[in-house]
């Protein structure tokens, strides 16, 4: 893979380490269970209550206007953040395979993924705190999902990824994600993935969508988008992937005719996320299948079947 330096992101990283892909081919669950989302900490992110409006993407940084000869020039308007995951978007659009992920393959050439996670954390905290909320929002979506893949590979080769955690320490307890400065409220320089997800993505964004997006290197999980997530579609990504994962007959099923759903236990571990926003687990599906929801919103609630987690390593196969 042709490495170019992407300078149009440097303004918001400590060094200018960044390497862009110049082209590319192309009920309990043992850790991720839901604990009450806590309230958004102070120094964290500003928490936004219920869902973004669909299909909105934000409207771009306004233009400067020219300075006068006589007087100094205004600075120039700053590059969109969302360059900053373009090496991203090229590793998955190479890797992604059928909904699984080509561990094997990146494994074998993974310096575009150590360079993807080194712009990652020089972002400075300043300029992250600038950043709106869906290139926040977009961030940390990718940081999870990144550094997921990262520690699938450093522990290569793999059957599931709860073999890199042990009886005291779960892999998603683990301290190793060094982007603890972006959420300083936290009081750590190290963060879990745990902490991406329960003290950063959930209470802050209050997004129940994020579960389509977010991926624990399982069979079980809403398959990893194969892009990168950023500011200017967040809303059309997210909603793809809801339709997607509900669609996914491996991960969910809908029998109109029984009056039955056998659908992921991650709607199970996460009811809370789900009633907040719709009043109900079905109620949220509705939403993304207008097809079933008159049956799905009956006063004769349909039947639910929370389907067995499959934690067997997403590994494309051969």
């Amino acid at each position: 893979m042709r490495i170019l330096l992407c300078t149009s992101i440097l303004p918001f990283l400590a060094a200018p380490i960044l390497a862009c892909a110049g082209s590319a081919t192309p009920p309990t669950a043992p850790e991720r269970t839901a604990s009450p989302a806590p309230a958004p900490t102070s120094g964290s992110p500003t928490a936004a209550p219920g869902r973004t409006s669909e299909g909105s993407p934000e409207s771009s940084r306004p233009r400067t206007s020219a300075a006068p000869a006589d007087e100094d020039p205004a600075p120039a308007p700053q590059p969109p953040f969302d360059a900053l995951h373009a090496p991203w978007t090229a590793i998955l659009a190479a890797r992604v395979k059928g909904g699984d992920f080509d561990y094997a393959g990146l494994a074998a050439a993974r310096a575009p993924l150590d360079s993807y996670v080194a712009a990652l954390e020089a972002v400075q905290p300043g300029a992250f705190a600038a950043l709106s909320r869906k290139e926040q929002f977009a961030f940390w979506i990718n940081a999870y999902n990144a550094y997921t893949v990262k520690r699938v590979l450093d522990g290569w080769p793999v059957k599931s990824i709860r073999d890199l955690g042990d009886e005291k320490t779960s892999v998603w307890d683990r301290e190793f994600v060094p982007l603890g400065r972006l959420v300083p409220a936290l009081g750590k320089e190290r963060l879990t993935l745990n902490d991406i997800e329960h003290k950063v993505l959930r209470p802050t964004f209050t997004d129940a969508r994020l579960h389509a997006a977010v991926n624990c290197a399982s069979r079980g999980c809403p398959a990893l988008r194969a892009e990168a997530f950023v500011a200017e579609k967040l809303d059309v990504q997210l909603d793809e992937q809801v339709k997607a994962w509900l669609a996914d007959t491996s991960r969910n099923r809908f029998d109109r005719a029984k009056g039955r759903v056998e659908i992921s236990k991650v709607f199970e571990w996460f009811a809370e996320d789900f009633r907040r926003e719709a009043g109900g687990v079905t109620a949220w599906i509705a939403r993304f299948r207008p097809a079933d929801r008159e049956w799905l919103t009956a006063a004769s609630q349909p039947e639910v079947r929370y389907l067995e987690y499959d934690w067997a390593l997403n590994a494309a196969r051969k």
